[in-house]
């Protein structure tokens, strides 16, 4: 008997069970269920005490009608499927071992069944097996963040995709949390409606396992590329590993939350679930081809760069997290003091925009126009961007000497922020290919103070490939914020079968 032909009979058991058990009404299944513990009759009917008699009746059926699936365990059994330790214990030998494995895995494919409606019983026998015997696969690292998906399964962003939890329609997604199967309260289903119903993974491959973060840090250029890409907050919770559509994996203790996102001072309150915020259909292409296209940017950055947009990604995230995360989602997150997030923003452009000729002499003079002659589309807008700058600025130098506090619009501020964040990874880039003064370790900086005495470096090397950007990130401006009203927004779940086997 081939291996096709025993996961076919595996087939054909489970789906005598399921129509005898679909033939049969809430009286029978109650009356068999009695019958199953003894007679013993219950006072009360509740939806717990219906739901753990479907399960026993589904148990003794199928307890009833595999033993002639022995031959399809044994056929699962054959070359090319393997044990895999220690991450599962050693698959049995004997006659009664593989009917046992047989009732497992059969029990394991209704499980499937009942995450969703949308699988068929010959796609969650597939599953099952090779959850229960299927040779390893290639890991994944998977990260619980806020944000997810309308439409497509997932989305490519530049080395990582960006994910639904949506068992239905992603085979990649764990058995181990789908709803219905067993686990503890530290399963991914668990996990993410805690911290958003979206995921962040990737690949492993010759990636060792991530422990720590900061060395080197990988996690900050996705968030960040999403944080600039959207509007809302984009937060990441704990992590995990999982062999695809099969396993979670947990080679360390727990579920540990990322280092790099205590750098964004982010606390989750307690007993609150964090929101999910769904990227529309219109929207998701456009978005991923941003991200795709700014960490293509990043990828071509040097170790010295790739440090020092990382330090001022650090400021932007925090501020948007705590700032946004009050204001924008409802989270419960006590809010910056207006000054300290001016003078967070200000020391993220800081962090791209100091050195050149005359090293920090008039540093902030130095900034605001820096800043306005990257991102500033015309005279006008470069004076919007030089002002914003300039009052950031100033709320700033009030916040640090205690002085009364001085307004400045910090929509406005972050939103400038954002530009120079895009816009540096383009221009630093670009830099990386010239040589003499507009190369090397301050050839940003210099670039940038002769352009603004010449319109020819200007138009060729900053608008040059800013329009290059432009064009191969989409068709939004840069960045591409989703505009959409907080009154859009809308909690995201997990779709649930309205068929409810066990």
């Amino acid at each position: 008997m081939t291996k096709t032909t025993g996961r076919q009979d595996l087939q054909d058991g489970l789906e005598r069970v399921l129509r005898q058990f679909r033939a049969m009404t809430a009286q029978d299944i109650k009356a068999l269920s009695q019958q199953l513990t003894g007679g013993a009759r219950s006072r009360r009917s509740n939806a717990l005490v219906e739901r753990m008699a479907r399960g026993r009746v589904l148990e003794h059926l199928l307890e009833a009608d595999l033993p002639a699936a022995d031959a399809a365990a044994a056929a699962v059994l054959e070359a090319g499927y393997e044990d895999r330790t220690p991450w599962r214990p050693r698959l049995p030998d004997s006659q009664e071992g593989s009917r046992s494995l047989a009732l497992q895995t059969a029990r394991a494919a209704l499980k499937i069944l009942a995450s969703s409606n949308r699988f068929s019983v010959a796609e969650a026998v597939e599953r099952a097996v090779g959850y229960m015997c299927g040779p390893q696969l290639p890991d994944w690292e998977y990260v619980c963040v806020n944000v997810t998906l309308e439409g497509a399964p997932s989305v490519e962003v530049g080395g990582w995709h960006l994910a639904s939890f949506d068992y239905a329609a992603d085979p990649l997604l764990p058995l181990t949390g789908a709803p219905g199967m067993s686990g503890d309260l530290l399963a991914p289903r668990a996990l993410h409606e805690m911290h958003g119903f979206g995921l962040l993974r990737r690949p492993l491959g010759s990636d060792p396992v991530p422990v720590d973060d900061d060395r080197p840090r990988v996690l900050v250029w996705p968030l960040l590329a999403l944080n600039l890409a959207l509007e809302v907050p984009v937060v990441a919770g704990p992590r995990y590993l999982v062999e695809p559509g099969r396993h979670v994996i947990t080679p360390y203790l727990g579920w540990p939350l990322p280092s790099e996102v205590s750098r964004w001072g982010y606390t989750l309150p307690p007993n609150l679930p964090r929101p999910s915020y769904v990227i529309s259909r219109e929207h998701e292409a456009d978005v991923a081809a941003f991200c795709r296209a700014f960490l293509a940017g990043v990828t071509g950055l040097d170790a010295r760069r790739r440090d020092q947009l990382a330090r001022a990604a650090d400021h932007f995230l925090f501020v948007k997290c705590h700032v946004l995360g009050d204001s924008v989602s409802g989270t419960a997150v006590s809010p910056l003091h207006l000054s300290e997030a001016a003078f967070r923003l200000t020391a993220a452009l800081e962090c791209l925009l100091a050195g050149g000729d005359g090293g920090r002499t008039d540093l902030s003079r130095k900034v605001q126009q820096r800043a306005a002659v990257l991102v500033g589309a015309d005279d006008d807008d470069r004076l919007r961007v030089r002002n914003t700058v300039g009052a950031g600025y100033a709320a700033r130098s009030a916040y640090v000497h205690g002085d009364k506090e001085k307004e400045s619009d910090l929509q406005a501020l972050r939103s400038v922020v954002c530009r120079v964040l895009a816009h540096w990874v383009v221009q630093a880039a670009q830099c990386t290919q010239l040589s003499g003064r507009h190369g090397g370790r301050d050839g940003l900086a210099n670039l940038l103070d002769d352009a603004l005495l010449s319109h020819r470096l200007h138009q060729e090397h900053i608008v040059g490939p800013r329009d290059a950007f432009r064009a191969g990130g989409g068709t939004p401006p840069l960045p591409p914020v989703v505009p959409w009203a907080p009154s859009r927004f809308r909690l995201a779940g997990p779709g649930l079968s309205p068929i409810d086997l066990v």
